[in-house]
């Protein structure tokens, strides 16, 4: 399957994951996606078995922290976590003791942050192309001792 590693090499796609709040996270990223074309790769699935970042955006409560940690678990390795905006990062206002919110940081291994509200385009992009080149190099420097087909 080398074939196939050297192809998700080339590419990245990305499931998002909208916890709650007021969604500008996740649109800054499509934004992004649609304004800058000569940025070719990055992709957005519906589906996690396909997908290798997980961006998760909003407030995580209890129902939703469930979900996501059922997302994540089912993405291929190598994969990506990215907290993008401040509700993902630190529960922003919505955050106070015994609130039922949690970061992102508290459920799942985080790769990048963006914790600015209503972070840049061009700041999603790169966080998403830096966190994933980290991670596929560091997956494929471990596993070159395998000889898979």
């Amino acid at each position: 399957m080398n074939w196939l590693n050297r192809i998700r090499m080339r590419s990245i796609s990305v499931f998002i994951v909208q916890a709650g709040g007021c969604r500008d996270c996740a649109l800054q990223f499509l934004m992004a996606l649609s304004e800058n074309n000569e940025i070719k790769g990055i992709t957005v699935t519906g589906n996690p078995k396909h997908a290798d970042c997980l961006l998760v955006c909003g407030c995580i409560n209890e129902k939703s922290k469930e979900k996501i940690t059922e997302i994540y678990e089912k993405m291929p390795a190598p994969k990506a976590v990215i907290a993008v905006g401040a509700c993902a990062c630190s529960g922003s206002l919505f955050r106070r003791e015994n609130s039922g919110l949690y970061t992102v940081e508290e459920i799942l291994p985080v790769n990048s942050w963006i914790r600015s509200c209503a972070p840049g385009t061009t700041e999603i992009l790169e966080a998403i192309v830096r966190a994933m080149e980290n991670v596929k190099e560091n997956h494929y420097r471990n596993d070159e001792g395998r000889n898979d087909l």
